[in-house]
Protein backbone atom coordinates (compact mmCIF):
# COMPACT_ATOMS: atom_id res chain seq x y z
CA UNK A 1 0.00 0.00 0.00
CA UNK A 2 1.33 3.37 -0.78
CA UNK A 3 2.68 5.32 2.10
CA UNK A 4 1.14 8.30 1.60
CA UNK A 5 -2.26 6.36 1.40
CA UNK A 6 -1.73 4.12 4.10
CA UNK A 7 -0.61 7.36 6.86
CA UNK A 8 -3.83 8.61 5.56
CA UNK A 9 -6.00 5.57 6.32
CA UNK A 10 -4.27 5.36 9.63
CA UNK A 11 -5.30 9.52 10.52
CA UNK A 12 -8.98 8.80 9.61
CA UNK A 13 -8.94 6.01 11.78
CA UNK A 14 -7.36 7.46 14.86
CA UNK A 15 -9.47 10.49 14.51
CA UNK A 16 -12.39 9.16 14.11
CA UNK A 17 -11.35 7.15 17.56
CA UNK A 18 -10.45 10.31 18.86
CA UNK A 19 -13.93 11.70 17.95
CA UNK A 20 -15.93 8.41 19.50
CA UNK A 21 -14.28 8.79 22.34
CA UNK A 22 -15.05 12.40 23.07
CA UNK A 23 -18.30 11.79 21.71
CA UNK A 24 -18.87 9.22 25.18
CA UNK A 25 -17.38 11.67 27.18
CA UNK A 26 -19.72 14.47 26.15
CA UNK A 27 -22.46 12.17 26.61
CA UNK A 28 -24.42 12.96 30.23
CA UNK A 29 -24.51 10.48 32.94
CA UNK A 30 -27.32 10.01 34.96
CA UNK A 31 -27.49 7.46 37.84
CA UNK A 32 -30.85 6.40 39.91
CA UNK A 33 -30.67 4.39 43.44
CA UNK A 34 -34.19 3.17 43.68
CA UNK A 35 -35.34 2.17 47.34
CA UNK A 36 -35.11 -1.43 46.47
CA UNK A 37 -33.76 -3.24 43.12
CA UNK A 38 -35.88 -5.80 41.09
CA UNK A 39 -39.62 -4.66 42.54
CA UNK A 40 -41.57 -4.67 39.41
CA UNK A 41 -42.57 -0.86 40.37
CA UNK A 42 -38.54 0.14 40.08
CA UNK A 43 -38.33 -2.32 36.37
CA UNK A 44 -41.15 -0.38 35.03
CA UNK A 45 -39.67 3.12 36.13
CA UNK A 46 -35.98 1.97 34.60
CA UNK A 47 -38.06 0.71 31.58
CA UNK A 48 -38.97 4.45 31.29
CA UNK A 49 -35.73 5.82 32.01
CA UNK A 50 -33.93 3.98 29.60
CA UNK A 51 -36.38 5.03 26.83
CA UNK A 52 -35.86 8.62 27.64
CA UNK A 53 -32.05 7.80 27.88
CA UNK A 54 -31.82 6.38 24.26
CA UNK A 55 -34.58 10.05 22.85
CA UNK A 56 -32.22 11.87 24.93
CA UNK A 57 -28.73 11.04 24.32
CA UNK A 58 -28.11 10.16 27.81
CA UNK A 59 -26.25 7.27 29.76
CA UNK A 60 -28.28 5.59 32.26
CA UNK A 61 -27.33 3.58 35.33
CA UNK A 62 -29.62 2.26 38.14
CA UNK A 63 -28.92 0.03 41.16
CA UNK A 64 -30.59 -0.13 44.76
CA UNK A 65 -30.02 -2.31 47.42
CA UNK A 66 -31.32 -6.13 47.90
CA UNK A 67 -34.03 -4.93 50.92
CA UNK A 68 -34.84 -1.10 52.19
CA UNK A 69 -31.73 -0.69 54.27
CA UNK A 70 -29.94 2.59 54.01
CA UNK A 71 -26.52 1.91 54.81
CA UNK A 72 -26.65 -0.22 51.67
CA UNK A 73 -28.62 2.22 49.75
CA UNK A 74 -25.70 5.23 50.86
CA UNK A 75 -23.07 3.14 49.82
CA UNK A 76 -24.69 2.70 46.06
CA UNK A 77 -24.92 6.56 46.42
CA UNK A 78 -21.71 6.72 47.31
CA UNK A 79 -20.55 4.54 44.34
CA UNK A 80 -21.98 6.63 42.13
CA UNK A 81 -20.37 9.55 43.24
CA UNK A 82 -17.03 8.16 43.07
CA UNK A 83 -17.58 7.31 39.17
CA UNK A 84 -18.03 10.96 38.72
CA UNK A 85 -21.68 10.48 36.65
CA UNK A 86 -23.12 13.74 36.09
CA UNK A 87 -26.39 13.13 37.52
CA UNK A 88 -26.99 11.16 40.73
CA UNK A 89 -30.97 11.08 41.24
CA UNK A 90 -32.33 8.67 44.20
CA UNK A 91 -35.37 8.19 46.18
CA UNK A 92 -34.45 7.72 50.15
CA UNK A 93 -34.57 4.99 52.42
CA UNK A 94 -33.73 7.53 55.46
CA UNK A 95 -32.61 11.38 54.77
CA UNK A 96 -30.83 11.67 57.52
CA UNK A 97 -28.14 8.93 56.13
CA UNK A 98 -27.75 10.26 52.90
CA UNK A 99 -27.97 14.06 54.01
CA UNK A 100 -23.90 14.46 54.49
CA UNK A 101 -23.77 12.29 51.03
CA UNK A 102 -25.46 14.60 49.23
CA UNK A 103 -23.70 17.98 50.26
CA UNK A 104 -20.48 15.50 49.57
CA UNK A 105 -21.47 15.24 46.19
CA UNK A 106 -22.71 18.88 45.59
CA UNK A 107 -19.24 19.81 46.76
CA UNK A 108 -17.72 17.66 43.70
CA UNK A 109 -20.15 19.35 41.60
CA UNK A 110 -22.13 16.25 40.86
CA UNK A 111 -25.73 17.36 40.49
CA UNK A 112 -28.30 15.62 43.18
CA UNK A 113 -31.98 14.87 42.67
CA UNK A 114 -34.77 13.02 44.35
CA UNK A 115 -37.43 11.33 42.54
CA UNK A 116 -40.30 9.08 44.33
CA UNK A 117 -39.56 9.75 47.02
CA UNK A 118 -37.71 13.75 48.61
CA UNK A 119 -35.45 14.44 50.76
CA UNK A 120 -36.44 17.50 52.71
CA UNK A 121 -33.55 19.56 54.20
CA UNK A 122 -30.78 18.32 52.30
CA UNK A 123 -28.75 19.90 49.42
CA UNK A 124 -30.98 18.05 46.31
CA UNK A 125 -31.38 20.63 43.40
CA UNK A 126 -35.07 19.42 43.00
CA UNK A 127 -37.50 16.50 43.52
CA UNK A 128 -39.57 14.67 40.47
CA UNK A 129 -42.48 14.08 42.22
CA UNK A 130 -44.59 11.31 41.33
CA UNK A 131 -47.72 13.24 42.18
CA UNK A 132 -48.28 15.22 45.55
CA UNK A 133 -48.20 13.74 48.80
CA UNK A 134 -51.71 15.39 49.55
CA UNK A 135 -53.75 14.37 47.23
CA UNK A 136 -52.32 10.74 47.24
CA UNK A 137 -52.92 10.22 50.92
CA UNK A 138 -56.31 11.97 50.39
CA UNK A 139 -57.37 9.99 47.49
CA UNK A 140 -56.54 6.69 48.69
CA UNK A 141 -58.57 7.67 52.31
CA UNK A 142 -61.94 8.58 49.57
CA UNK A 143 -61.79 5.97 47.84
CA UNK A 144 -62.17 3.79 50.84
CA UNK A 145 -64.35 5.85 52.58
CA UNK A 146 -66.66 5.21 50.10
CA UNK A 147 -66.81 1.82 50.39
CA UNK A 148 -66.50 0.98 53.97
CA UNK A 149 -68.56 4.17 54.99
CA UNK A 150 -67.52 7.13 57.18
CA UNK A 151 -67.26 5.41 60.77
CA UNK A 152 -65.36 2.13 59.74
CA UNK A 153 -61.96 1.08 61.26
CA UNK A 154 -58.80 0.52 59.38
CA UNK A 155 -55.43 -0.74 59.67
CA UNK A 156 -52.10 0.97 58.03
CA UNK A 157 -49.42 -1.25 57.27
CA UNK A 158 -46.27 0.57 55.52
CA UNK A 159 -42.50 -0.51 54.75
CA UNK A 160 -39.56 1.07 56.72
CA UNK A 161 -40.46 3.65 59.17
CA UNK A 162 -37.38 5.80 57.88
CA UNK A 163 -39.22 6.73 54.39
CA UNK A 164 -40.11 10.36 54.59
CA UNK A 165 -42.25 9.68 51.29
CA UNK A 166 -44.22 6.66 53.01
CA UNK A 167 -45.04 8.81 56.12
CA UNK A 168 -46.19 11.81 54.21
CA UNK A 169 -48.96 9.83 52.64
CA UNK A 170 -49.94 8.76 56.28
CA UNK A 171 -49.69 11.99 57.48
CA UNK A 172 -52.50 12.92 54.54
CA UNK A 173 -54.54 9.78 55.02
CA UNK A 174 -54.11 11.11 59.26
CA UNK A 175 -54.70 14.64 58.51
CA UNK A 176 -57.95 13.52 55.82
CA UNK A 177 -59.69 10.84 58.63
CA UNK A 178 -59.23 14.35 61.16
CA UNK A 179 -60.35 17.01 59.44
CA UNK A 180 -63.37 15.30 56.95
CA UNK A 181 -63.85 11.93 58.73
CA UNK A 182 -63.73 12.20 62.13
CA UNK A 183 -65.40 9.11 63.53
CA UNK A 184 -62.90 7.17 60.93
CA UNK A 185 -60.90 5.02 63.58
CA UNK A 186 -57.19 3.82 62.30
CA UNK A 187 -56.93 1.29 64.55
CA UNK A 188 -52.92 0.16 64.10
CA UNK A 189 -50.08 1.60 61.78
CA UNK A 190 -47.75 -1.04 61.51
CA UNK A 191 -43.88 -0.74 59.75
CA UNK A 192 -42.51 -4.02 58.04
CA UNK A 193 -38.87 -5.28 56.89
CA UNK A 194 -39.90 -4.36 53.07
CA UNK A 195 -41.31 -8.41 52.90
CA UNK A 196 -44.21 -9.54 52.11
CA UNK A 197 -44.09 -12.20 55.06
CA UNK A 198 -44.24 -9.83 57.47
CA UNK A 199 -47.13 -7.62 55.90
CA UNK A 200 -48.75 -11.06 55.81
CA UNK A 201 -48.57 -11.09 59.57
CA UNK A 202 -49.44 -7.73 60.30
CA UNK A 203 -52.61 -8.09 58.17
CA UNK A 204 -53.52 -11.24 60.19
CA UNK A 205 -52.61 -9.20 63.26
CA UNK A 206 -54.80 -6.48 62.06
CA UNK A 207 -57.87 -8.90 60.72
CA UNK A 208 -57.88 -10.81 64.22
CA UNK A 209 -57.66 -8.38 66.86
CA UNK A 210 -60.47 -6.22 64.91
CA UNK A 211 -62.87 -8.87 64.06
CA UNK A 212 -65.47 -5.66 62.44
CA UNK A 213 -62.10 -3.90 60.75
CA UNK A 214 -63.51 -2.58 57.74
CA UNK A 215 -60.11 -2.23 55.79
CA UNK A 216 -56.18 -2.15 55.31
CA UNK A 217 -54.09 0.50 53.14
CA UNK A 218 -50.49 -0.62 52.58
CA UNK A 219 -48.28 2.14 52.06
CA UNK A 220 -46.11 0.68 49.60
CA UNK A 221 -45.68 -1.72 46.59
CA UNK A 222 -43.55 -4.20 48.80
CA UNK A 223 -46.57 -4.63 51.65
CA UNK A 224 -49.25 -5.65 48.86
CA UNK A 225 -48.83 -8.79 48.05
CA UNK A 226 -48.18 -9.66 52.07
CA UNK A 227 -52.07 -8.12 53.14
CA UNK A 228 -53.47 -9.78 49.65
CA UNK A 229 -51.87 -13.18 50.90
CA UNK A 230 -53.62 -12.93 54.20
CA UNK A 231 -56.87 -12.28 52.66
CA UNK A 232 -57.24 -14.68 50.61
CA UNK A 233 -56.07 -16.81 53.28
CA UNK A 234 -58.78 -15.90 55.79
CA UNK A 235 -61.14 -16.42 53.40
CA UNK A 236 -62.36 -12.14 53.75
CA UNK A 237 -62.43 -11.67 49.86
CA UNK A 238 -64.89 -9.28 48.94
CA UNK A 239 -65.34 -8.90 53.09
CA UNK A 240 -62.66 -6.39 53.47
CA UNK A 241 -61.77 -3.73 51.72
CA UNK A 242 -58.16 -3.79 51.09
CA UNK A 243 -56.03 -1.06 48.95
CA UNK A 244 -51.91 -0.04 48.35
CA UNK A 245 -49.76 2.23 46.58
CA UNK A 246 -48.93 -0.80 44.29
CA UNK A 247 -48.29 -1.22 40.65
CA UNK A 248 -50.85 -2.77 38.83
CA UNK A 249 -48.98 -6.18 37.66
CA UNK A 250 -47.69 -6.45 41.91
CA UNK A 251 -51.30 -6.24 42.41
CA UNK A 252 -53.32 -7.32 39.83
CA UNK A 253 -54.33 -11.17 40.80
CA UNK A 254 -55.39 -10.12 44.46
CA UNK A 255 -57.41 -7.42 42.81
CA UNK A 256 -59.03 -10.02 39.89
CA UNK A 257 -59.69 -12.82 42.88
CA UNK A 258 -60.86 -10.06 45.49
CA UNK A 259 -58.25 -9.74 47.97
CA UNK A 260 -57.05 -6.49 47.14
CA UNK A 261 -59.86 -3.87 46.27
CA UNK A 262 -57.83 -1.29 44.39
CA UNK A 263 -54.69 0.67 43.93
CA UNK A 264 -53.50 4.21 43.68
CA UNK A 265 -50.53 4.95 42.12
CA UNK A 266 -49.44 6.26 39.16
CA UNK A 267 -47.17 5.53 36.09
CA UNK A 268 -43.30 4.52 37.08
CA UNK A 269 -42.23 4.38 33.88
CA UNK A 270 -43.48 8.14 32.94
CA UNK A 271 -41.91 8.64 36.19
CA UNK A 272 -38.22 6.82 35.27
CA UNK A 273 -38.65 9.22 31.85
CA UNK A 274 -39.40 12.50 33.84
CA UNK A 275 -36.44 11.73 35.98
CA UNK A 276 -33.83 11.43 33.34
CA UNK A 277 -35.54 14.08 30.91
CA UNK A 278 -34.60 16.54 34.54
CA UNK A 279 -31.41 15.17 34.76
CA UNK A 280 -30.34 15.97 31.37
CA UNK A 281 -31.90 19.19 31.67
CA UNK A 282 -29.96 20.40 34.81
CA UNK A 283 -26.72 18.71 33.74
CA UNK A 284 -27.09 21.23 30.57
CA UNK A 285 -28.11 24.23 32.78
CA UNK A 286 -31.42 24.56 31.05
CA UNK A 287 -33.87 25.91 33.41
CA UNK A 288 -37.58 24.19 33.82
CA UNK A 289 -40.61 26.20 32.19
CA UNK A 290 -44.01 26.20 34.27
CA UNK A 291 -45.56 23.47 32.34
CA UNK A 292 -42.59 21.79 30.19
CA UNK A 293 -43.56 20.12 26.44
CA UNK A 294 -41.86 16.57 26.85
CA UNK A 295 -41.12 14.75 23.99
CA UNK A 296 -42.38 11.20 23.93
CA UNK A 297 -44.20 11.97 27.17
CA UNK A 298 -48.42 12.49 27.23
CA UNK A 299 -48.34 13.97 30.92
CA UNK A 300 -49.19 17.35 32.26
CA UNK A 301 -45.73 17.91 33.95
CA UNK A 302 -45.68 21.44 36.11
CA UNK A 303 -42.55 22.75 37.47
CA UNK A 304 -43.72 24.61 41.11
CA UNK A 305 -40.26 26.95 41.22
CA UNK A 306 -41.30 27.53 45.10
CA UNK A 307 -41.25 24.40 45.99
CA UNK A 308 -38.46 23.21 43.49
CA UNK A 309 -41.01 20.35 43.11
CA UNK A 310 -41.03 18.86 38.86
CA UNK A 311 -44.46 17.13 39.38
CA UNK A 312 -45.60 14.45 36.87
CA UNK A 313 -49.40 14.70 37.51
CA UNK A 314 -52.72 13.31 39.32
CA UNK A 315 -52.98 10.15 40.84
CA UNK A 316 -54.61 7.18 39.25
CA UNK A 317 -56.72 4.65 40.91
CA UNK A 318 -56.78 0.75 39.77
CA UNK A 319 -60.02 -1.25 39.86
CA UNK A 320 -60.81 -4.29 39.05
CA UNK A 321 -62.52 -2.71 35.85
CA UNK A 322 -59.32 -1.27 34.30
CA UNK A 323 -56.20 -2.55 35.93
CA UNK A 324 -55.93 -5.01 32.68
CA UNK A 325 -54.84 -2.21 30.64
CA UNK A 326 -51.81 -1.69 32.83
CA UNK A 327 -48.68 -3.33 32.69
CA UNK A 328 -45.88 -2.35 35.04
Amino acid sequence: MNRILKSSILGLLAATALAVTASAADKVRVAFVPQIQGIPYYVAMEEGAKKAAAAFGVEYIQQGPTSTNSADQLRIFESFVSQGVNVVGVSPVDVETLKPAIASARAKNIHVITSDADAVGSEREFYVAQAMDQDLGFTILDEMVERIGAEGKIAIISDAPTIASLNAWIAAIKERATTKYPKLQIVSVDHTDGTASRAFQFATDAMTRTPDLGGIIGIASTTCPGIGQAVEAAGKQGQIVTAGFCSPNTVKDYVMSGAMTYSVLWNPADLGYLTVWAGKQVADGVAFEESPKIEGLDAKVRWLKDEKILLLGDPMVFTKENIAQFNF
